[in-house]
């Protein structure tokens, strides 16, 4: 069933055919392999997906916040009506189609281009262009469809765009969730061997290089439980013997410093190898006096009833006077000001780094059998995380928690993925591939004796809301929302 899809952002970039007829002056068109790599800056989306972190365990109602209507929404599993700016799933929704806008454009242009001084450059900006459009389609699938699996894969997918738009109105069908990621497979395996890093300059982090695309390969076949796929491009990233220090950081020395600010530098320092690509995106994730967080008692479940029963050098607790919200200093607002007092904020965040890399790794081992592989990474990545080392057995693991070999394994890492990526929005990934159930209770108290049951909201491990619901703003245009 055909339905309509209205991307107004992309206005910016195409409009009706009557008005591109002529040029309505004489400014130079866009016609050359840079017009067409400035038009792949743009391809990454401004839209943070950190709301997703705040659909899972990794936070409760604290006192002292300030909470909005859209806030409570998503907290309470409910479609977010109420607002549709910064941070909410429409905005992540409307400014990931539009940097998807602007591969597909970059795309055209260099379709039409006959006369190619450099083959390298030309086919470099191509790679950019289709990885870019596959890794935002695949944040958004992620985000607005169900996981990815057998049971799944003939469920709602997404629209998925390959060409700029030239009509107001477009007419797409949503397709299924096995099309849908059919398509990003084939933009990835076409982009990888053309993605040249010698073309960016700079640090390059901005941009997808080599690294950066093999460890989004590694995750969307981890996800699409292709293993063999996923150790491949997890070797690209980490190598395929003994991981070394561009693999990962130590987090006792990021995590060290005076103040937030410098901590939050050292995270997303773009000079540090295990950062691979950093992304700018028009939010407000930083500012943990908002909305539903982590507090201390958040903290200590994940980090200190565990199986080392020593101290992770991640478990960092910053705290507001003004409230019981906790945050690890992992992004710091940026300010752009349009007058002297006012402006818009936003945040760089790491959205790939190869410390996921050798979770995915290790997690792929364990489901082809070659568990004592997924114990190697973990005894050479662990120094950097716990005070005495973290060196473990597997017997140590499977006595912990009382299962039998490949479970164990797979709920340690799992617990070490949610350890490794707090305040990162993997969690609600997990969630959603390993069929977790989360309750939410909109209520400060601690003692759920004291808590009405009007006050508790529970996601079951299968429920459909894990696919977050079309926008409204969208739905109501056409897109077919998510079944409830």
């Amino acid at each position: 069933m055909k339905k309509t899809l209205i991307l107004f952002t992309l206005l910016l970039l195409t409009g009706c055919d009557d008005l591109l007829d002529e040029a309505p002056d004489n400014r130079q068109e866009i016609r050359t392999v840079e017009d067409a790599a400035e038009l792949t800056v743009l391809a990454y989306s401004r839209g943070s997906y950190i709301f997703t972190e705040w659909l899972t365990d990794n936070v409760v109602k604290p006192n002292g916040n300030r909470i909005d209507d859209w806030h409570i929404e998503n907290f309470r599993f409910e479609t977010v009506e109420s607002e549709i700016n910064q941070d909410t799933p429409s905005f992540f929704w409307e400014n990931t189609y539009a940097a998807i806008a602007q591969a597909n454009q970059a795309l055209d242009l260099l379709e039409s281009i006959t006369e190619i001084d450099d083959q390298e450059n030309f086919d470099a900006v191509i790679g950019e262009a289709l990885i870019t459009r596959a890794y935002n389609h695949f944040m958004l699938a992620n985000v607005f469809c169900l996981h990815y699996s057998e049971e799944n894969k003939g469920s709602l997918g997404i629209p998925y765009i390959t060409a700029p738009e030239t009509s107001l109105f477009v007419e797409y069908d949503r397709g299924t969730l096995e099309e849908t990621y059919q398509k990003i497979r084939e933009d990835i395996e076409e982009a990888i061997p053309l993605i040249n890093d010698d073309y960016y300059k700079g640090s390059k982090k901005y941009h997808f290089t080599k690294r950066a695309a093999y460890a989004f390969a590694s995750r969307f076949y981890l996800f699409v439980n292709d293993y063999e796929n996923c150790i491949k491009y997890s070797n690209l990233v980490l190598g395929e013997d003994i991981l070394t220090s561009d693999s990962f950081r130590d987090m006792d020395e990021v995590f060290s410093g005076a103040n937030s600010t410098q901590i939050s530098s050292q995270f997303l320092d773009p000079d540090s190898p295990a950062n691979l690509l950093l992304v700018r995106t028009s939010s407000f994730a930083m500012r943990y006096s908002r909305g539903y967080r982590a507090t201390t008692a958040i903290f200590r479940e994940i980090f200190e009833n565990n199986i080392q029963n020593t101290d992770d050098h991640r478990d960092l607790r910053y705290s507001f006077s003004c409230c019981d919200a906790r945050q690890q200093p992992k992004f710091r607002e940026n300010f752009i000001f349009s007058t002297a007092t006012t402006g818009v904020g936003y945040s760089v965040n790491v959205d790939l780094r190869a410390e996921e890399t050798i979770l995915n790794r290790m997690e792929a081992y364990v489901m082809t059998d070659q568990t004592q592989k997924a114990l190697d990474d973990y005894n050479t990545f662990a120094p950097s995380r716990y005070e005495n080392g973290g060196q473990l057995e597997l017997q140590t693991i499977m006595d912990f928690y009382e299962m039998a070999e490949r479970e164990a394994m797979l709920e340690f890492i799992i617990s070490e993925r949610r350890k490794e990526f707090l305040n990162e929005s993997i969690r609600w990934f997990d969630i959603k591939r390993f069929n977790i159930s989360v309750t939410h209770v909109d209520n400060t108290e601690t003692n759920l004796d004291r808590v009405s049951e009007s006050q508790i909201y529970t996601l079951e491990a299968s429920d459909l809301r894990k696919a977050v619901q079309i926008p409204p703003n969208y739905s109501i245009r056409g897109i077919q929302p998510n079944p409830r």
